[in-house]
């Protein structure tokens, strides 16, 4: 198999080949707070990091229980996702979107549903360790896929981090999700 040109890069020229994630993420929103004990926040997201992609809308899924791991989801302009789940896993669905990259929108959208299948059912579990070197540790675990990682923090990361409003549970293990009554 070939590389793709140093040119592909960085360039985007189909975009719009993602936009069936935000209707899928707002039907994925509308079941989500149909089948479980949770709050559905919509609200203007707060400014963009990026100079060439805007966020428009932010929603905020939290279930009633507090061990029970939050979804965030900002639209972007691209158009894409970008998602925080539980208190520290944050990401972007296209995760770039560039021509090299040759991302699919048919697997972008099974990750988003896998994703939220995980978290739905308490498969997230993320938490600090480390004696001398603070390290992040987490992993999801879906039906038929598994991803885990660690990531080297600094004092000042594991401060920024432990200053987030949405920490997890002790043992770092997210519970699923309750049904709705």
């Amino acid at each position: 198999m070939e590389d793709p040109p140093e040119d592909a890069y960085g360039r985007v020229t189909n975009p719009e080949r993602f936009a069936s994630l935000i209707p899928a993420a707002e039907v994925l929103i509308a079941d989500l707070g149909r089948r479980f004990d949770v709050v559905v926040d919509r609200g203007p997201a707060p400014p963009s990091r990026s100079r060439t992609v805007a966020t428009l809308e932010l929603v905020t899924i939290t279930p009633v229980q507090r061990d029970q791991a939050p979804l965030t989801i900002t639209f972007t302009s691209f158009p894409g996702l970008y998602l925080r789940a539980g208190a520290w896993q944050d990401f972007a669905l296209p995760a770039c979107g560039c021509d090299a990259c040759e991302e699919d929108a048919e697997d972008v959208l099974r990750e988003l549903a896998e994703y939220a299948e995980a978290l739905t059912a308490g498969r997230l579990s993320e938490r600090i360790t480390g004696r001398h070197r603070a390290v992040l540790e987490f992993s999801w675990e879906g039906d038929d896929w598994r991803r885990h990682g660690t990531t080297t923090l600094s004092a000042a990361d594991v401060k920024e981090l432990r200053a987030r409003p949405v920490q997890p549970p002790a043992d770092g293990h997210w519970w699923p999700w309750s049904p709705c009554r």
